[in-house]
């Protein structure tokens, strides 16, 4: 008889100035990183990573288009016979507080609950201890996980850890792993419904090699720039195609210096010319239009929008922007 085991990620929104949460009826681009940790985790569960007798199953919220209710998230666990563990991914410093207060909750029910991404990642990273925030949640037993958790058997070891109930209060993951043939994001045909039109989010490649003295990216993901399988990612593409998923948003903080730009925009291309008509959009640095043939052939492959960030010089600029 097989054992229950439900891991629910949420992606927590953040709070307005008086302390109201920021919600949507519909939104407008899916979280990457739900994508990333529920395909990481259904390709542990298809391996039996957690042994072959544990059937786990992976729900995704995003606090910024679902009212999330963990009494509710809890009961359906219990009633389904599932232990739970709650992971909340992607948090980011501004969303801190309100992935703190809800992981505060969960634990009330004695649920055990994990929780990384940028703020923790780029903290530690910095500052090399948790902050006093950090310090308050782990005292109420909530696992801080700092780095990428792609690389072998990474993720594995915390899910089980959670399983046998033996969390540690910090996983510090020090080494960028390689993502060439990491789990692709898997998109949750469900969580797509909540947002205007079906987009799909990969990210093609981690890291940047500049050196700009604002960014966090740097000390994070690091300089050495890591890349997914072209190959893996069109056959995914493809694939979810057939899903009705025809708008990508690559999610690299500056896709022109991706090491596989040339082999996705040349994959694409060819998905159009045989009538898949699929688009994209994309983040750059401003030096990308120099790349020799970057900008015509991402035009080609269907690129439609692209952000490009820019830092101001202006001390007065900079203060107003806090």
């Amino acid at each position: 008889m097989s054992k229950k085991f439900k891991v629910v990620y949420i992606l927590p929104s953040r709070y307005d100035d008086e302390g109201y949460v920021h919600r949507y009826m519909w939104g407008v681009l899916p979280s990457n990183t739900l994508f990333c940790l529920r395909g990481l985790t259904l390709d542990i569960a298809s391996k039996g990573g957690l042994g072959e007798d544990v059937d786990v199953s992976v729900d995704v919220y995003d606090d910024s288009v679902h009212k999330i209710s963990p009494s509710k998230i809890v009961r359906e666990a219990a009633a389904d016979g599932a232990k739970l563990l709650v992971g909340f991914v992607g948090v980011q410093s501004n969303q801190f507080p309100r992935a703190g207060d809800l992981a505060s909750q969960f634990r009330e029910h004695g649920v055990p609950v994990i929780l990384g991404g940028f703020h923790v990642s780029g903290v530690l990273a910095m500052f090399h201890e948790p902050d006093r925030e950090m310090e308050r949640l782990m005292a109420r037993g909530v696992t801080m996980v700092a780095g990428e958790v792609d690389g072998e058997g990474v993720l594995a070891e915390i899910l089980k850890d959670a399983w046998e109930d033996t969390l540690q209060p910090l996983y510090r993951v020090t080494e960028s792993p390689s993502i060439t043939h990491s789990a692709v994001p898997a998109p949750d045909p469900g969580y797509l419904k909540r947002f205007v039109g079906k987009m799909g989010t990969i990210d093609t490649s981690r890291g940047c090699p500049f050196n700009c003295s604002f960014c966090t990216i740097i000390n994070v993901q690091g300089r050495k720039m890591r890349h997914r399988s072209a190959e893996c990612m069109l056959e995914s593409i493809e694939e979810h195609y057939k899903m009705g998923i025809i708008y990508y948003f690559f999610t690299d903080d500056n896709f022109s210096r991706s090491p596989v730009w040339s082999e996705l925009f040349d994959g694409l291309t060819k998905l159009r010319e045989e009538g898949k008509d699929m688009q994209f959009m994309m983040q750059v640095d401003t030096q990308a239009w120099c790349i020799p043939g970057f900008i015509e052939r991402a035009s080609k492959a269907g690129c439609f929008l692209t952000f490009i960030g820019m830092e101001t010089i202006n001390e007065e600029n900079l203060k107003a922007a806090s």
